[in-house]
């Protein structure tokens, strides 16, 4: 049984989150869709799914394998295989379970503080993260209406819906816990007219970043440790392999 990891883009690295996914010892099936993959058809040999980030927008559709990725995530849910999007992929899965996304009045980049809500504090996925910290962001589009069902686990100013949840096994995340120091950096250093347009100070954030980096790699590696503990437990699935044997 593997983990799928849907990449959009080569600019969305998993970091942290692929370090504690092989420190745990997880099977993983990675499909680069931005670079001809293929969205899987069926759930055989799945036993999580996980939609990165990208530059791409949900609610133009403007990707071919946009909505087959869309009908796999729904699949995915509705057969209780745990589903984790961050970024682009919160939004797909938000799509793909019925719910909404919309362009931001204006982007949120850089160090944003992320709070959780009562909701969210008690999350076994949340355990030992701070009820408010300053997350990495990099979105010029939201999800503006949760999935039935769904529930805000955390939200920001600029945007309400940071991290939101659908039944047991479903979460999106609109911020980069998987981000490590040097992709952020990558990430700013490459994108330095468009900071300046927003007028935000550069410099500033590079500092912001170098202050923040530490904390931003703990919290992510503790959140993902969860996620391979609590959402995707390897251990479950060889156990259920165990005993269709018997």
């Amino acid at each position: 049984m593997a983990i799928v990891i849907l990449q959009h883009s080569s600019d969305c690295p998993a970091d942290l989150l692929m370090d504690s996914l092989r420190h745990h010892g997880q099977r993983l099936r990675v499909i680069q869709l931005n670079a001809g993959g293929i969205v899987p058809a069926d759930l055989d040999d799945v036993h999580g799914v996980i939609s990165l980030g990208g530059p791409q927008t949900v609610h133009l559709n403007d990707a071919p394998w946009m909505a087959a990725e869309k009908v796999f995530l729904k699949m995915a849910h509705d057969a209780n295989v745990p589903v984790l999007g961050l970024c682009l992929g919160a939004q797909l899965l938000a799509a793909a379970l019925g719910g909404e996304t919309q362009a931001m009045k204006k982007s949120e980049l850089g160090w944003q503080t992320v709070k959780l809500n009562n909701i969210g504090r008690e999350d076994a996925l949340f355990a030992g993260q701070p009820w408010s910290s300053l997350k990495m962001c990099w979105h010029s589009d939201e999800v503006t209406k949760l999935p039935a069902g769904g529930q805000i686990l955390a939200g920001s100013e600029a945007c309400p819906i940071q991290v939101f949840s659908v039944g047991l096994r479903s979460y999106g995340i609109q911020f980069h816990p998987e981000w490590n120091r040097a992709t952020i950096l990558k990430q700013i250093n490459g994108s330095t007219a468009k900071f300046q347009s927003a007028g935000i100070d550069v410099n500033a954030l590079r500092l912001q970043t170098e202050a923040n980096a530490a904390e931003q790699e703990r919290l992510g590696r503790r959140l993902f440790d969860a996620v391979n503990i609590v959402l995707m437990p390897g251990d479950r699935v060889h156990e259920g392999v165990a005993a269709n044997h018997r």
